[in-house]
């Protein structure tokens, strides 16, 4: 059958019900105004700008699931900042009261084939009363009763300030879509793009289907003529994976384009930054901007999001005095690329490595480091808070690491954690420690991924390919060539595939 396409307005006035032991549709009518319960809070309205509406679903604590087509007409916004600035509320069914949250929306992540973003908040959600929504791992059924929800259009409402919920029939299951039939009391009205589509297991909600188009027949505003209360969904029980990787990469972008940056600082103190373009061999950086003078002072730097905006962050350490400072990205470029710095440590010349990674899996990026004297490995478990409150109460992660010689953190294995990239100053050979997401055994047994690196001068990860697999960039001694080795998503010898060359004439640069 034939749906005509929804535009960033189009979306779904249908609901859920949920009950002490789940969802239940019998009462749902969302044309005549069935108002949705409180239990249904993960369920957000998502407003894009000031004219624009959609529906959501928390997936994660900082994590809401929509429809591509909210943001872009054509279903591809641009991966980084919205366009628009945009405002999600979460926690309430009824947006006259004043619970729940209302976030800025700070980094959208679209799906490569699917009518589908991930849309990061400014903020986790931490009201344990607001439960993220598990996506479901088997596909739709025909003749299988969905519920669906949203805070679009009703019958007779034409902006409703309440959620509202119906049931819908599974017509057909497709390889990325679902055929929904609807009925005079369960149509998919405007307003409602990416609300869910719902099916309970156990007495706990999983995530089916998010809404993409519909005929919206009865919606208030539509012709008369128009009959039609049928939907197509996308589905999500095969997303797993992606929503893993998104939800756990943290790559050095500091333009906020969803790419990957090359942040480096030269011999004479200038500050760098080489725009990542996501292509690989040859055109794996675009022209560079200086973003900051006077950096012989800094030492020990590195990128991650400090302070959760979505943009990468300047992590450096004050070489005269041991003093550890943030200098939060803009994603502007030129010299505006980075903030008023602010402190977030001191005594730190007692470590001589800091890197970057949610390593702990609570969203929040935190600061790992090796103890100078002994070699030991401390996680500084990130806050979300500013200045001096930034990073938590260390705790151990490793001993012994003095016999590596470079150690750097990514996702090297695919897993949505940040793994350890290391090393072994005596052979060269390179080892992964697979992250496990805990505070108590932090890091899995290491396996091999390369040998004879001794070759290379430095060493960082990243996803520079744009492929949503972490790469691993580093420079030849001999000739000051900057190569990137893919990542292949596989473990051991075959997480690393053939190198291409991203630049020439790296010498210069004292840290990358």
């Amino acid at each position: 059958m034939y749906v005509s396409r929804r535009t960033r307005l189009a979306t779904l006035a249908a609901a859920l019900v949920a009950t002490a032991g789940g969802l239940s549709a019998s009462t749902a009518t969302a044309l005549t105004g069935s108002d949705a319960p409180a239990q249904m809070n993960y369920v957000a309205k998502i407003n894009v700008g000031e004219q624009s509406a959609c529906t959501g679903t928390l997936i994660a604590p900082q994590w809401v699931l929509t429809a591509a087509t909210c943001f872009a007409a054509d279903g591809k916004p641009a991966e980084g900042r919205p366009a628009v600035a945009t405002t999600v509320t979460v926690g309430r069914t009824d947006l006259t009261q004043t619970g729940g949250s209302v976030l800025p929306a700070i980094r959208l992540v679209p799906h490569a084939d699917r009518d589908l973003v991930l849309v990061k908040l400014a903020a986790r959600i931490t009201d344990p009363a607001i439960t993220p929504v598990r996506l479901a791992t088997s596909p739709a059924a025909a003749g299988e009763e969905l519920v669906k929800a949203g805070f679009g259009r009703t019958k007779t409402e034409w902006v409703p300030d309440k959620l509202h919920t119906a049931t819908f029939t599974v017509a057909a299951t497709a390889e990325t879509t679902v055929d929904l039939n609807g009925s005079d009391t369960a149509t998919v009205c405007q307003g409602d793009a990416g609300g869910p589509a719902l099916r309970t297991v156990d007495g706990t909600p999983e995530l089916v289907g998010v809404n993409s188009r519909s005929w919206q027949g009865g919606c208030l505003g539509i012709d008369p003529a128009e009959t039609r209360t049928g939907a197509v969904d996308t589905r999500v029980d095969d997303i797993g994976a992606w929503v893993a990787h998104a939800l756990s990469r943290n790559p050095d972008d500091v333009t906020g384009d969803g790419k990957a940056d090359l942040v480096a600082i030269k011999d004479d103190g200038i500050l760098w930054v080489y725009p990542g373009t996501g292509k690989a061999s040859g055109s794996t950086f675009g022209t560079r901007f200086q973003a900051g003078t006077g950096w012989q002072s800094q030492n020990a730097v590195t990128v991650g999001d400090l302070n959760n905006d979505g943009l990468g962050d300047f992590l450096s350490r004050q070489a005269s005095d041991g003093t550890l400072w943030v200098y939060p990205g803009t994603g502007k470029p030129g010299m505006e690329a980075f903030a008023t710095r602010y402190q977030v440590g001191r005594s730190w010349q007692t470590q001589d490595i800091t890197r970057t990674g949610d390593f702990n899996t609570d969203g929040l990026t935190d600061v790992l480091t090796r103890q100078a004297s002994d070699g030991t490995l401390w996680v500084y478990p990130g806050t979300g808070k500013p200045g001096m409150e930034t990073l938590g109460t260390r705790y151990q992660v490793g001993t012994g690491w003095k016999s590596m010689d470079f150690v750097t953190t990514g996702d090297l294995n695919n897993d949505g954690r940040p793994d350890v990239l290391s090393r072994q100053a005596s052979d060269g050979t390179l080892w992964v420690y697979p992250g496990t997401g805990r505070v108590s055994g932090a890091f899995g047994t290491r396996y091999q991924v390369g040998r004879s690196w001794q070759t290379q001068d430095a060493l960082r990860t990243g996803d520079y390919n744009g492929d949503g697999l972490t790469d691993v960039l580093s420079r030849q001694a001999s000739d000051n060539t900057l190569w990137v080795y893919p990542g292949t998503g596989k473990s051991g010898m075959e997480t690393l595939g053939t190198r291409h060359q991203a630049g020439t004439g790296w010498g210069p640069y004292r840290i990358l």
